[in-house]
């Protein structure tokens, strides 16, 4: 699933108010992420969704401890 996929059913989950556990389970993550993204995007819109997968990528590519 591309990231704007992902935006996509965020955006669209948040609007109709939809089921949580379904959207987890489309966007391969846990609920307590799904329940972060909608969060997110609620404060403050598609900014929010992007800077949680950049923050995503600089997590995996910096080992702890170095």
């Amino acid at each position: 699933m591309t990231e704007q996929q992902k935006y996509k059913t965020i955006k669209k989950l948040v609007e109709t108010n939809g089921n949580k556990n379904r959207a987890a389970i489309e966007l391969g993550c846990s609920r307590r992420h799904v329940n972060r993204l909608v969060k997110g995007y609620k404060e403050q819109g598609k900014v929010s969704h992007w800077a949680t997968e950049e923050n995503a990528i600089k997590k995996e590519n910096n080992p702890v401890g170095f």
